[in-house]
């Protein structure tokens, strides 16, 4: 919570939209009703609204424009993919996500805001994008025994041994998990085989001018095969926990964590916090961390990631606490302790010392701010009184989060009016809900 203006404004847009904005992200049924107009640009209303939400939950992993990462997530712009992939399709993986991939559902985003990425996804600028006819109903025949072979040969080195895909360490997506199979048909595979993937490692494999001349008779065993694996799928069985291993944790820490909060967990202004933060980790217990990473933090970018085991959670936090630190400090947090503030009286503190890096009513980074959301139901539901108030008692070092309290903090606040303020924050959820009713009704 920084007295500072941050270096940018966010620009000359209506706060009101903004605010709109925030809530709508942050799960509240928010939805501009004119979708099917289009912007200076000739791009849909419901196209850039898309792109905003896009940017807010999918980002990460599929990366800036939807282009991808090879060996972290697919592209979703991709023509070729745009060309077989339908809505329902998409709409299915939204909504259930990919067993034994980062990909989790996501029932938080409503139908609307899917329709959105949606739109997002299909306004791709190119004029090579065409529609193929996938039969999504046809079964293919095919010697499930045969095709373990070929797929071997032809398929395993991308796609790893079993389908396992990204968690293999190869550059090819999971198509031997349930999660994939479920919503892939046999002639979609077919399809994409034939067709490959332009601008990607996944070439064409079918006829003349396919990277190996395979038949279609051929393909038909691959995903015979296909499907053998993902019935007899089971995920990787949980041994006993033990400690953290710091190494390991880093390992799971660089596919699952690092695209938001950066290599090393530094983290980016305005974009993600530092989590091997010195001050953070004097006051985030473990439990903290493991139920952010379970339960995630809706109406931002951190979603739950339920697919991480415990184990895998273990590592990771090792890691994080294994930061070199020449200069550690212990802090005690009550994470049962109930402060007694004025919520009126902290507004106007709040307006004065924190609103202009976390926002009017704590939106943070969706409103181009360098500080986080402190004012969403997902960040308030899992910290205390308690950790917000020794954050700004302490502050997060090498961050614009300075130390607000006592005679070295940067305003010089006292013990009340922290619990003021605290006492304010609680009441943003409600306030975000609010303000997300009166600007739809206003858009109608």
């Amino acid at each position: 919570m920084s007295a500072h203006l941050p270096t940018q404004s966010p620009g000359p847009v209506h706060v009101a939209a903004i605010v709109a904005f925030a809530v709508q992200i942050a799960g509240f049924p928010f939805q501009l009703s004119a979708a099917k107009a289009t912007n200076a640009g000739g791009i849909s209303d419901e196209a850039t609204a898309g792109q905003q939400l896009f940017n807010v939950h999918c980002v990460t992993c599929h990366q800036e424009g939807a282009t991808g990462l090879v060996g972290l997530a697919p592209s979703l712009r991709n023509p070729d993919f745009l060309a077989l992939a339908t809505d329902d399709f998409i709409r299915n993986t939204l909504k259930h996500g990919r067993m034994g991939t980062p990909m989790t559902a996501r029932p938080d985003l409503n139908e609307k805001q899917v329709d959105s990425i949606i739109a997002y996804l299909r306004s791709v600028p190119t004029g090579n994008v065409k529609s193929v006819k996938v039969d999504w109903e046809k079964k293919l025949d095919g010697d499930r025994e045969a095709g373990a072979a070929k797929y071997a040969i032809f398929c395993a080195a991308c796609h790893g041994p079993k389908g396992e895909g990204y968690s293999a360490g190869v550059v090819g997506t999971g198509i031997g998990l349930p999660g994939f199979l479920k919503v892939a048909s046999d002639d979609y595979i077919l399809q994409t085989t034939k067709r490959g993937r332009i601008g990607t490692p996944m070439q064409p494999f079918v006829g003349s001018k396919g990277l190996a001349n395979l038949s279609e008779g051929d393909v038909h065993d691959i995903i015979a095969h296909l499907r053998h694996l993902g019935a007899t799928y089971a995920p990787p069985r949980t041994a006993a926990l033990r400690p953290g291993i710091p190494v390991e944790g880093e390992k799971v820490f660089a596919i699952n964590c690092a695209p938001c909060h950066q290599v090393g967990g530094v983290g980016k202004i305005g974009f993600a916090p530092s989590i091997r933060n010195r001050d953070f980790l004097a006051l985030a217990s473990d439990d903290l961390i493991k139920q952010t990473i379970k339960k995630g933090r809706p109406g931002t970018a951190m979603m739950a990631r339920p697919d991480l085991t415990k184990q895998q959670v273990t590592d990771v936090i090792a890691y994080l606490r294994a930061a070199p630190n020449p200069n550690p400090v212990r802090i005690q947090v009550d994470p049962r302790k109930k402060l007694a503030g004025d919520a009126s009286a902290g507004q106007g503190k709040y307006d004065t010392y924190c609103a202009a890096c976390h926002g009017p009513n704590g939106e943070g980074y969706v409103l181009g701010l360098p500080g986080t959301s402190i004012g969403l139901a997902g960040f308030l539901d899992s910290t205390s009184d308690d950790y917000i108030f020794q954050t700004l008692k302490h502050g997060r070092i090498g961050t614009p989060m300075r130390a607000f309290l006592g005679a070295k903090g940067i305003a010089n606040l006292n013990e009340t009016d922290a619990h003021d303020i605290i006492a304010h924050i609680r009441t943003m959820p409600a306030k975000l809900a609010k303000a997300g009713e009166a600007e739809a009704n206003a858009f109608e």
